[in-house]
């Protein structure tokens, strides 16, 4: 695979980069918001958009998808393109998982189990016929249990899944490696012993608990991604809290799983994986640094370490990032918010960064990303609102 290279970080060099940011029409709507993505080393804290809803046009080459009225959705998790066919993942009002499949043409929900008060954070597929969804079952005895479903073409079957200890047993993401080689990664705990992280394996029968060199730590995984069946990675954060989690990776090589650690020693809210840049993992650790103020960073793996990555449309900005991916052809292009609550696209094309501002009503964010191979089509979903008032949203790039 072909990969156009960046450049990394390092004392005493000046690396420069074309950084672009695109306006969308609707950008006047954000009445007072201000996102300083000129100034580096200056950038300003935006407000709370209003709660009024953009235009149902397409901004900057991103055109609003409409979705089905049943189940309402209330927010996108998650997106995965699968040979063909594009899952968007989330929760939908009464309670119940949302699951919709665009065929090539519309969205469709698809035919759901019998189940309720479960959310669905991440999908991810092998093929058309073999689809993983996985998420959290709330309001048993008070607590949670991990939710995993399978798609075979034609409906969802609930499959069940561990809930190794505690009241609260969450999944976060799922990777596919291949048919029978599935990974799903969450937390385990309770209020009082605090979080333990949680990776589950699907050997093509069941779903078993995997040990991992962060079992015994209080810390939580947030990410995984299948590049291969030998080389799979994992995001965490490790920590008894917000204030103390570092971003800390795991690497499966096919027989034991390695801890790398990322040399920022910043506290993180959120890690995220899943693009590769010139053939290698790129990473982000965002942390919220006060009301309406985000930071993150861009780490590149060099083979044996996460080096810095200079990321004009990222650094020193306020923002956070929440997903990646890449078309393996070198375009990578990530996915969040900005600080004042406004959705966010951050896009490299092999020459350039641009950065595109969303808006769909009230505050929120994107926190799912994916291409096609080919790059033509890039979806991105997310949740937007006012209170209990909030709705899903994707959009597309053709």
């Amino acid at each position: 695979m072909g990969r156009v290279g960046l450049p990394v970080t390092s004392e005493g060099r000046d690396h420069r980069m074309t950084f672009r940011v695109r306006r969308p029409r609707w950008l006047p709507a954000l009445v007072g918001t201000a996102l300083a993505l000129g100034s580096v080393g200056a950038p300003a804290v935006a407000a709370e958009p209003t709660d009024e809803h953009a235009p149902l046009e397409c901004q900057d080459g991103w055109c609003p998808e409409t979705l089905p009225a049943d189940p309402p959705s209330l927010g996108v998790h998650d997106v995965a393109a699968v040979h063909g066919d594009v899952w968007a993942v989330g929760y939908a009002s009464g309670s119940v998982p949302l699951a919709l499949r665009w065929d090539g043409k519309t969205w469709q929900s698809t035919a759901r189990p019998q189940t309720e008060h479960v959310e669905l954070h991440g999908v991810a597929g092998w093929s058309r016929h073999d689809v993983w969804a996985v998420g959290t079952r709330g309001g048993v005895d008070a607590g949670t249990t991990t939710f995993t479903q399978h798609w075979d073409g034609r409906e969802w079957t609930v499959v069940p899944s561990p809930n190794p200890d505690g009241s609260r047993n969450e999944l976060r993401a799922v990777a596919v490696a291949g048919p029978h080689d599935v990974w799903a990664v969450g937390e385990t705990g309770d209020p009082f012993a605090g979080s333990r992280p949680l990776l589950l394996h699907w050997d093509g029968h069941t779903w078993s608990a995997v040990p991992t060199p962060l079992s015994d730590q209080p810390a939580t995984f947030r990410t995984v991604v299948a590049r291969s069946p030998h080389d799979v990675w994992v995001g965490a954060l490790v920590g008894e809290d917000l204030r103390t989690q570092v971003g800390v990776t795991l690497r499966w090589d096919g027989r034991t799983w390695q801890r790398i650690d990322v040399p920022d020693q910043d506290p993180a809210s959120t890690i995220a994986m899943g693009a590769d840049l010139d053939g290698r993992p790129l990473l982000t650790l965002s942390k919220t640094v006060g009301k309406y103020s985000d930071r993150s960073r861009v780490w590149h793996w060099t083979g044996s370490a996460w080096t810095r990555l200079a990321v004009p449309a990222i650094d020193g900005q306020n923002l956070g990032i929440a997903s990646m991916t890449d078309d393996r052809r070198g375009r990578v292009w990530m996915a969040g918010r900005t600080g004042g609550g406004a959705g966010l696209v951050v896009g490299w094309d092999g020459r350039q960064w641009t950065s595109t501002l969303f808006s769909s009503g009230g505050r929120g964010s994107l926190s799912g990303v994916t291409a096609s191979p080919s790059g033509q089509e890039v979806w991105v979903g997310g949740g937007f609102g006012t209170g209990r008032h909030r709705h899903g949203v994707v959009y597309v790039r053709r």
